[in-house]
């Protein structure tokens, strides 16, 4: 941004996570994202802003954006006061993939296909600010109940500024027991998978008492562990290996 532009506009990023569901690929039509801006100049304006849509492809397999992977959904100038709503408009080519076969995956409710989600971040001249779009396809995803062989989908996301970054890192081996990771704190469950390499990450937490569940494929037991996190620190886990279980002597 140019001086002038500093002084009366901040540049605002939108990035988009995933926490995955039980599925092996779940793509998604992304059409555009926008924000709401309450101005603070003296005319109080309130208007919706599309930013600029970056991807390649508007058809997004989000189910690939883990261990601290993200895709950038827009960025642009906004003029200053506040951003108080954020919309992730959607298409109708949303598909996923179990077993290797695709499946319909439609809007249980159409209004959902411009989804709202209500913030409260002010803007300051000269400022960037990176916002999280973190949906969890556990929630959002579900089986048609008319049709077993096709999806509902009902976005459940939450949304975060990066400037929070408090997190968990992990890397949990063998390879092979692909696992589902998720972070308790009290009644609050997020949730994630490794990546190709075993490691995983949780951004975006409160500082707190989290128990970080290892949920592996089978023959590989489960694995519980106790994780202390404090403000705009990483807290970084010792390796996980996980274990089989031994057959009893006959």
């Amino acid at each position: 941004m140019d001086d002038a532009s500093n002084q009366t506009h901040a540049l605002v990023n939108i990035y988009l996570v995933d926490a995955p569901g039980d599925w092996d690929q779940v793509y998604l039509d992304i059409q555009r994202v926008e924000v709401f801006v309450e101005s603070g100049n003296s005319a109080g304006t309130q208007e919706w802003i599309p930013l600029d849509y970056l991807p390649l492809s508007n058809i997004v397999n989000v189910s690939a954006l883990v261990n601290d992977s993200r895709l950038i959904l827009g960025r642009g100038e906004l003029p200053l006061g506040k951003i108080s709503k954020v919309k992730l408009v959607f298409g109708d080519g949303q598909y996923l993939v179990q077993d290797n076969e695709a499946r319909s995956l439609q809007f249980a409710d159409q209004e959902d296909k411009a989804y709202e989600h209500e913030v409260n971040y002010p803007l300051e001249g000269g400022m960037s600010y990176d916002l999280i779009m973190d949906i969890d396809l556990s929630r959002s995803v579900g089986i048609n109940p008319s049709d077993e062989n096709s999806f509902l989908f009902t976005p459940f996301m939450r949304v975060f500024e990066k400037t929070n970054n408090t997190k968990i890192t992990g890397e949990v081996s063998p390879l092979d027991a692909k696992p589902y990771v998720y972070a308790v704190l009290g009644e609050d469950t997020l949730a994630t998978l490794t990546d190709s390499l075993g490691n995983f990450t949780f951004i975006g937490l409160e500082a707190g008492e989290y128990q970080v569940y290892i949920e592996p494929r089978a023959p590989y037991l489960d694995s519980l562990t106790t994780v202390f996190t404090k403000l705009d620190s990483t807290s970084q886990m010792e390796p996980i290996i996980l274990q089989i279980p031994q057959n009893p002597e006959e």
